[in-house]
C-alpha cells in the first residue's frame, strides 16, 4: 500500500519513464547498424540493454505504485530479480565478445547496475515485510531517480555524444599538454635536419 502523498511523484516517474523509453528507441533507430548487421558491436548492444532495463524498471515500479492496493514490495522484488538476471546476461554477452578487451567504462557501468538492483532488492524485501513503511516507499523512490540518471547517461553514450565525466576530463587534460609539447620539438628537429629549406621559407 503506497501512501497517497507519493501519488504525484510516481505519476511523474511513470510519465518520464515512458518518454525516455520512447527517446531511447529513437536514439537506437538513428544507428541501427550498430545493433544488427555485419557492423553490430557487442558493447553498443550491452549499453542499449542496460539503459532499456533501467528505464523499464522505473516504469514498472511507478505503474505498480499507482495501482490501488498493489504491493510495491513484491513488485520491487520481482523487477529487481529480473534486472539482476538481465545484467548477468549482459556480462556474459560482453565477455564472450571481447574477453580481455572489455573497457573500464563498460565494467563500471555493469557494476553500478548490479549495485542499483541489489539495493532495490534489499529495500523491496524490507518493504514487503512492512508494506505501510513510508521510509521503505521513499527508498524505492530514491532508487527510481538513480535508475533515471543511469538510463539517461547510457542513452547519452549510445548516441555517440562526448563523455564529460570527471575521469574522461582528467584524462584529456593529462594527454593534451603532452601532445602539444611534442609538436615544437618535432618542428625543431625538422628544421635542424633541413636548414636550407627553413631559410628559403618566406
Amino acid at each position: 500500500m503506497v501512501p497517497v502523498s507519493f501519488h504525484d511523484f510516481f505519476s511523474g516517474c511513470a510519465t518520464v519513464a515512458g518518454a525516455l523509453i520512447g527517446l531511447l528507441f529513437v536514439a537506437l533507430s538513428v544507428s541501427p547498424e550498430k545493433l544488427t548487421g555485419d557492423d553490430a558491436r557487442a558493447e553498443h548492444q550491452v549499453r542499449a540493454g542496460a539503459a532499456f532495463s533501467a528505464l523499464v524498471n522505473t516504469l514498472v515500479i511507478a505503474l505498480v505504485a499507482l495501482l490501488p492496493g498493489a504491493s510495491l514490495g513484491q513488485a520491487g522484488i520481482i523487477v529487481a530479480a529480473a534486472g539482476l538476471a538481465t545484467t548477468s546476461g549482459l556480462v556474459v554477452v560482453l565477455y564472450r565478445e571481447h574477453q580481455q578487451k572489455i573497457s573500464l567504462g563498460d565494467v563500471s557501468m555493469l557494476v553500478i547496475l548490479f549495485g542499483l538492483y541489489g539495493l532495490q532488492l534489499a529495500s523491496a524485501v524490507q518493504l514487503d515485510g512492512s508494506p505501510r513503511s513510508v521510509s521503505g516507499v521513499s527508498r524505492q523512490g530514491v532508487l527510481l531517480i538513480a535508475f533515471f540518471l543511469f538510463g539517461i547517461a547510457r542513452s547519452w553514450q549510445l548516441v555517440g555524444a562526448r563523455d564529460f565525466s570527471l575521469a574522461s576530463t582528467v584524462a584529456a587534460v593529462i594527454h593534451q599538454p603532452a601532445s602539444a609539447s611534442t609538436r615544437p620539438e618535432e618542428g625543431d628537429q625538422a628544421a635542424k635536419a633541413n636548414p636550407a629549406a627553413s631559410k628559403d621559407d618566406p
